[in-house]
């Protein structure tokens, strides 16, 4: 019995040991449940309302495209981590990172920004390779473009091969101080809108081209610009060439300077009208016609889709980025060095003391002292980029160096090294007269070869009129023996035609006087070389009017120059007996045009004999 009664006593204690401790079992997953997670319920409560009502886009202001699809894997996250929690630590966690990405989703929206190119080679935005059969049949493409300053060529759009015998494709960019088309359909097909006016620095210019056909327009600012009515009527692509913004693929060193937006495709043709009426316009990207649209007004990485999210665009290379709130680049020039370069200029001119006596600075210093003063406040008040502040000034600096240099003294002449760099003896007409010969006319100078194995020798170039002599390169006797052939070559209408002389007529060394004689109403040229006739052409005109108002001796042309000096350079309005030539004259003589004796140094720029023309040294020197 007393056995029985003491396991009765043991078993009620056990009893009450179980309920107690069942008890407090319940009374801690009631925190687990309540406490922890009320707090967790409040967050997850939050980002289903933020995930519902938040409106995803690439415009600014927009959530970032997949920001929902993140704050939803995280609540995926969170619900299997209440389901298995093992202790109050792991739910803690739990609300610690869905607060966190609460936190990172309203941050998450599209600021504005723009794309901008710093220069880079290789650095482009690559658009998918399912734009090129858009570019098959008719189409408008757009693009606004904000330009920071050209040193060569600048391309704002592209796609094709460069010059490896297939040149395909075609793009859009700025060369030099021209707006530059380019059409390639097995050549290249080139069409340009000239004189600066194409190229605006420092403000947004929107350009279109248009293909209709073989007609292909330009557009700048809803303004056709260019026009060409018999290019390729197909533009064909290298399935390796890429179609780009802000650089060519292929050649790789022509990249853009500045920014690009609102880069749109058309499948049809759009007017002038459409373009003025649409072109500062927020679309959609549903429009009818609308094929590609991409605002690129918004950071959306380094890859990102188009607004009818059917085309991709990639950054390529570090030279392209989001420029913050789409804030240009500020173009902020340095006066500094500019200024004190014209006060040098300036107190030179204060010195100086002209003269006709040997050491004396050439009358007409002052002059071209004051010119270049005038010229450098011009540039000063137009640059737009400090390399056009900092190219003044250092030609400032070697202009002063030949203005000390060049005092009055006796010369044979002028002379230049075989240098590719030479512009040469630059001769220009004083207001109201004209370089160009026209009818009759006559071209004599003395010059003087010092060898022919630099290559070919160019003696004066008008443009569409010159004179060379043939040389070598490679010093073998055949090479030597073909040498010394003089040719004046002019483009009058057929070609490039003229008397040419015998091989070995130009000495090495000597100087010989060269002439050309003109007679327009028997249409021949002959060319004369120390008095004798040494080619004729009896089917020939006057040269065809150049653009450049200009005739440059001893100058790079085609890559050929001179080793060598010419002086006593003439041009005649009349055809010069044979007898004539080569004779002394005062500069008085009648139908004399032009006349540089150069016999005696004359500064860096002075005017003729006649007072009818100037003449500036640029890269030759006096040769005393």
């Amino acid at each position: 019995m007393k056995a029985i009664k003491l396991n009765i006593k043991m078993l009620s204690y056990l009893a009450a040991f179980l309920m107690a401790f069942a008890f407090v079992a319940c009374d801690d997953d009631d925190k687990i449940g309540s406490y922890e997670t009320v707090s967790l319920e409040a967050l997850i409560s939050e980002a289903e309302n933020l995930i519902a009502t938040s409106e995803e886009g690439t415009s600014p202001g927009d959530f970032k495209p997949g920001s929902k699809a993140e704050l939803e894997e995280v609540l995926t996250w969170v619900d299997w981590q209440i389901a298995n929690a093992k202790s109050q630590e792991e739910i803690s966690n739990a609300v610690l990172r869905l607060q966190k990405y609460i936190d990172v989703f309203k941050t998450n929206t599209v600021s504005l920004a723009i794309p901008i190119f710093n220069k880079t080679n290789g650095s482009y935005i690559k658009i998918s390779e399912n734009i090129k059969p858009l570019l098959a049949d008719n189409f408008t493409i757009e693009i606004e473009s904000y330009f920071t300053g050209s040193e060569w060529i600048e391309t704002m759009f592209s796609a094709g091969e460069g010059d490896n015998g297939s040149q395909f494709g075609f793009n859009l960019r700025i060369f030099g101080d021209r707006l530059d088309l380019v059409i390639g359909n097995g050549g290249w097909n080139e069409s340009y809108y000239e004189g600066g006016q194409g190229v605006k620095i420092g403000e947004w210019v929107h350009y279109a081209v248009t293909k209709s056909g073989s007609v292909w327009k330009v557009y700048m600012n809803g303004v056709e610009v260019i026009s060409e009515a018999n290019f390729p009527t197909e533009t064909l692509f290298n399935s390796d060439a890429p179609f780009t913004l802000g650089e060519t693929s292929w050649w790789g060193n022509r990249p853009w300077n500045g920014m690009l937006r609102d880069f749109r495709v058309w499948s049809e043709v759009r007017t002038a009208d459409q373009l003025i009426a649409n072109r500062d316009e927020q679309l959609e990207g549903t429009e009818a016609g609308l094929e590609v649209y991409f605002p690129l007004d918004a950071d959306l990485g380094t890859n990102f889709s188009d607004n009818t999210g059917n085309y991709t665009a990639k950054f390529v290379g570090n030279g392209v980025s989001w420029a913050p709130d789409g804030i240009p680049p500020v173009i902020e020039l340095v006066y500094t060095s500019i200024d004190a370069a014209i006060e040098d200029v300036k107190a030179l001119k204060a010195e100086v003391v002209e003269g006709e006596n040997d050491g004396d600075y050439p009358v007409g210093t002052i002059v071209y002292l004051q010119s270049m003063i005038d010229d450098a406040n011009v540039i000063r008040t137009d640059a737009e980029k400090q390399d056009e502040l900092d190219a003044v000034v250092e030609s400032i600096k070697d202009q002063l160096k030949l203005v000390k240099k060049y005092l009055v003294a006796k010369t044979d002449g002028i002379s230049v090294k075989a240098e590719s760099d030479i512009y040469g003896f630059s001769i220009k007409p004083i207001k109201g007269y004209s370089v160009a010969p026209t009818g009759d006319y006559t071209i004599e100078f003395n010059s003087k070869v010092n060898s022919l194995s630099n290559g070919t020798a160019i003696f004066y170039f008008g443009y569409t009129y010159g004179i060379w002599a043939t040389g070598y390169s490679d010093f073998t006797e055949e090479n030597v023996l073909k040498s010394g052939k003089v040719w004046n070559f002019t483009d009058a209408g057929s070609g490039w035609q003229g008397p040419d002389s015998d091989v070995q007529a130009i000495k090495s060394g000597d100087w010989q006087h060269i002439a050309v004689v003109h007679n327009e109403s028997e249409k021949t040229t002959t060319l004369y070389i120390d008095g004798v006739v040494a080619g004729v052409d009896d089917n020939i005109g006057v040269p065809n009017a150049a653009g450049e108002n200009e005739i440059r001796l001893l100058g790079n042309t085609w890559g050929n120059v001179m080793d060598g000096a010419i002086k006593d350079f003439r041009m005649w309005d009349v055809a010069r007996d044979a007898a004539d030539l080569d004779g002394s004259i005062d500069g008085t003589e009648t139908g004399l045009k032009i006349y540089f004796p150069l016999d005696k140094v004359a500064g860096v720029k002075f005017s003729d004999v006649t007072g009818n023309f100037t003449g500036e040294m640029r890269d030759v020197s006096w040769n005393k």
